[in-house]
């Protein structure tokens, strides 16, 4: 039932708790980003095989597809998602202790598998925490919060690369963050998997043992989209500025502060929207704002009108990969657990293959024409909203 005022989001501690933990994986996610292009640098590898690293974290969502919502379901979602944030934790220390490509692929791998986790559960927590109605804006607020945090990440990367320490000191705030998040709020109990009692079936609802519905897979593949355009952005824009600007390493490492501050601001503000505007509106005019914000920073020669445009385009991109995950739990009839366990396929075909395919291309052509995968993308996007929509309706 929808009143004509805009629903009530009530943040209680359960609802601050997910978005913590949405915070920390979110710090962890914008420290990865630039760590991997400094990282190859240190292992002395080209750009293909530093962007293995994207593609070996993205790879546990695999594993995470092929669970399921089993963990969840044999354990509870309070014990799994704590243990997402222990192998995450175990992941960072061995990805900063990495000589090797060997050592650090497998702690990327990990990274990934205790990441997904981490997000899946607080993710599908919130969804059904706060119902069909709020969700989505208790999803937009979560990721506003995990940017806003997130922007320091590449911030203190580049300040720690240049000053003395080294970049792996800002990633080593991660298990400090969930150790930390474990002592003083450990306790909370999270919301669990829904009661035993059926929920109210649909015309979209899919039987227990059968295929999810037609609308879920378009709404998927918006997600691979959304996903493809976040990550190559946050693994390759530093290189897009230094071939262009001139910027060095460290400098060019703080440019996804700007990215991220576009993020923070667009989620923070996208959950109001999400409340009053149709889903498919509000997805559409972020992705012509982003394609506004990549022309500004695929152009720009100086730095600031690059990092204008990369905050432009942060604000366009912060609401697409939220409001495709509510696309596909609101089209997944009542199975939000399996929904996005399913969609870890669809990030991990993202956050793995496009970067790879981008650092990839860097080496074969000029930086700048590598960086026209992005557009397309978020081009294609737009057809995939539509027919998901329609199918929906």
């Amino acid at each position: 039932m929808i009143d004509t005022a805009a629903p009530a989001l009530v943040r209680d501690r359960a609802t601050w708790l997910l978005y913590l933990h949405m915070a920390a994986f979110g710090y962890f996610l914008y420290c990865f980003g630039p760590s991997v292009t400094l990282l190859g640098d240190d292992l002395g590898v080209g750009n293909a095989v530093a962007a293995l690293h994207s593609t070996a974290y993205a790879a546990a969502g695999v594993l995470i597809a092929l669970l399921g919502d089993r963990p969840m379901r044999r354990f509870g979602r309070g014990p799994t998602l704590w243990a997402g944030c222990g192998l995450l934790s175990l992941g960072v220390l061995a990805y900063c202790a990495a000589e090797t490509p060997a050592v650090s692929l497998s702690a990327a791998l990990l990274s990934g598998f205790g990441a997904f986790l981490v997000v899946n559960v607080a993710g599908t927590a919130l969804a059904d925490h706060h119902g069909t109605t709020a969700g989505p804006s208790a999803l937009n607020e979560a990721n506003g919060l995990a940017a806003g945090v997130g922007m320091a990440a590449p911030l203190l990367i580049g300040v720690m690369d240049s000053s003395g320490p080294g970049w792996r000191w800002a990633m080593y705030a991660v298990p400090l963050l969930f150790g930390a998040l474990a002592l003083g709020l450990g306790r909370t109990r999270i919301p669990d998997l829904p009661a035993l009692a059926p929920a109210p079936v649909t015309p979209e609802a899919a039987a227990p043992g059968g295929p999810l519905p037609a609308a879920y897979w378009w709404a998927w593949l918006l997600t691979v989209c959304s996903v493809a355009v976040e990550f190559s952005l946050s693994l390759w824009a530093s290189t897009l500025l230094r071939d262009r600007t001139g910027m060095s390493e460290s400098a060019a490492a703080t440019g996804m502060t700007a990215v991220v501050a576009g993020l923070c601001l667009g989620r923070l503000v996208g959950g109001r929207l999400a409340l009053r505007l149709a889903l498919h509106r509000l997805y559409i005019s972020a992705v012509a704002l982003n394609l506004v914000g990549f022309t500004m920073f695929w152009s720009a020669t100086v730095p600031w009108l690059a990092y204008l445009g990369l905050f432009v385009s942060g604000l366009g991109m912060s609401v697409q990969f939220p409001l495709a995950t509510a696309a596909a739990i609101r089209a997944a009839g009542g199975r939000a657990d399996l929904a996005v366990s399913r969609l870890a396929v669809a990030t991990t075909i993202a956050a793995g293959g496009a970067p790879f395919l981008l650092g990839l291309a860097t080496d074969l052509m000029p930086v700048r024409a590598a960086f026209l995968l992005l557009p397309i993308l978020l081009v294609a996007s737009i057809p995939i909203l539509i027919r998901s929509t329609r199918t929906h309706g």
